[in-house]
């Protein structure tokens, strides 16, 4: 009796199954694909990440409506390489790079590099970087020649169509500040006619309008909330927190703009019919910076319960807010927290386009681990080598067995992860032992488990360097080269 009961079960629910396959139809062939990238946000000021004093509602609305990941990681604690990643699908260590870098003899492997919109636009699709690019340099000024400020292969020899932003890697936020936009070969200098992240959010819908046809791919990189403190004071007045600080009250008012132009952007796809044929990719590059850094990079940023910030190895340097938006494929008011990371954006976007992709990448596509399809964590072992800038007021040991320039190293499997401090670049000074941490009981890295697990310092720390075995050495201009590490000055 069985065999019929099922047979007959099996036919009666046929046409509900039928119908609900019909409600989740099959992606287009090239969706449009966008980049919602920030700079130096804390990991905990969104609201759908835990903040209480800063309202952000349009990203919060992107987090219920999409899959919101909770141990998502960027490839470095610092912009360049950070960027590195994300546009070429590999650790920036692959091209020798350990911290920002910004002369062509530093760049020599990363200019060689097949990005993200290098492949795109093979595919068929129009391409734009609307903000921030920093993988041409560091100068904000004009360089007095059709590059516009650009030091070396600018963003249309990477693979953008289009490009308006700024040159360097910080700049003021105020209307009349200094841009570049791309104009038949050349970089135009022009002031900016309205408050910086504004006017990105305004060129970016633009882009959208301009592009409604499809398919495009949109890099909106905001240089918000990064220093300087520039927030509107009208962004100011709405922040309802009676109990902070004046700096933190202006950062409050620079990640509500960037909110507010999050909201603009994903309107402009909902007006236009777009929304359902996009998936969009929301992140920040690094940790945020605190309070604990130089004058020019400091921004009140909030990484809590994360140790560390915005230059560090620590969760609080290389955790973010990671958050994929797609309806009908990406699975809404989702948490997802096995780990992945900022490379895997290419190999997603790549995947989904049927776009052909490069060799070698170190990212994997995402979509089967938030579909279900695969289980378990994106990565098994992550790896960061980060060269070191000192703090200000931080003093370093130094005499026999320590390096003139240090690198910190850390490595997470699992559940678990180990740091070792103060390191050369291949991690011999004994003088600093590996630190262990256990992530599901201690996010915040306070309680060293390395002398209760030495096996598993053992199988870390072998992991860590047969990844850096890979890895050439960076190429070090004689400034960094010197007896002391220089203060993180200059590096944005």
């Amino acid at each position: 009796m069985k065999p019929i009961l099922t047979l007959f079960t099996a036919l009666l629910l046929a046409p509900l199954a039928a119908l609900h396959s019909a409600d989740a139809p099959e992606p287009a062939a090239k969706p449009n694909l966008v980049i919602i990238f920030t700079d130096d946000m804390g990991y905990t000021d969104i609201g759908a990440y835990g903040c209480k004093d800063i309202p952000t509602p349009h990203l919060d609305r992107l987090a219920a409506e999409g899959t919101r990941f909770t141990s998502a990681y960027t490839v470095a604690p610092i912009c360049v390489p950070s960027r590195m990643g994300l546009m070429s699908g590999k650790f920036p260590a692959r091209f020798g790079v350990f911290n920002n870098v910004y002369l062509p003899e530093e760049n020599q492997l990363w200019m060689q590099q097949t990005t993200l919109a290098d492949v795109l636009r093979k595919q068929g699709y129009r391409t734009a970087n609307v903000g921030k690019w920093h993988l041409s340099g560091n100068s904000s000024g004009h360089s007095g020649d059709d590059l516009g400020g650009f030091q070396f292969k600018p963003p249309h020899e990477r693979g953008f169509d289009e490009f308006v932003g700024i040159t360097g890697g910080m700049n003021t936020f105020w209307k009349g500040t200094e841009l570049a936009r791309l104009n038949d070969g050349k970089y135009e200098r022009f002031k900016s006619p309205d408050y910086l992240t504004d006017f990105f959010g305004t060129e970016a819908c633009e882009f959208i309008q301009r592009q409604k046809d499809g398919p495009f791919f949109l890099y909106l990189a905001f240089n918000a909330p990064h220093a300087p403190l520039h927030g509107l004071d009208e962004d100011q007045a709405a922040i309802e927190a009676k109990d902070i600080s004046p700096d933190r009250r202006k950062y409050a008012a620079m990640v509500r703009g960037v909110d507010r132009n999050v909201g603009r952007v994903m309107d402009k796809l909902r007006e236009l019919g777009l929304a359902d044929n996009t998936l969009t990719v929301f992140a920040n590059d690094n940790g945020g910076s605190g309070n604990n850094a130089s004058v020019h990079t400091r921004n009140t940023a909030i990484n809590r319960p994360y140790r560390g910030h915005k230059f560090d190895v620590w969760e609080g340097g290389v955790r973010v807010p990671f958050i994929m938006h797609w309806p009908g494929q990406v699975p809404a008011g989702k948490t997802f927290d096995g780990i992945v990371s900022t490379v895997d954006v290419f190999p997603t976007f790549a995947k989904v386009a049927n776009a052909t992709m490069p060799g070698n990448l170190d990212g994997v596509d995402l979509m089967p681990f938030i579909q279900g399809k695969k289980t378990g964590h994106a990565h098994d072992t992550l790896c960061w080598q980060q060269r070191l800038w000192a703090k200000p007021n931080e003093r370093k040991p130094g005499g026999p067995g320590y390096p003139a320039l240090f690198y910190n190293l850390a490595v997470r499997s699992g559940d678990w992860k180990a740091i070792k401090l103060d390191q050369s670049f291949d991690g011999t000074n004994d003088s600093r032992a590996w630190e262990l941490y256990d992530l599901s009981r201690d996010p915040a890295e306070l309680n060293d488990l390395a002398t209760e697990f030495p096996e598993k310092v053992k199988e870390l720390s072998e992991a860590f360097f047969a990844w850096q075995k890979q890895m050439p050495k960076p190429v070090l201009m004689p400034a960094a080269t010197k007896t002391q590490a220089k203060p993180e000055e200059k590096q944005p």
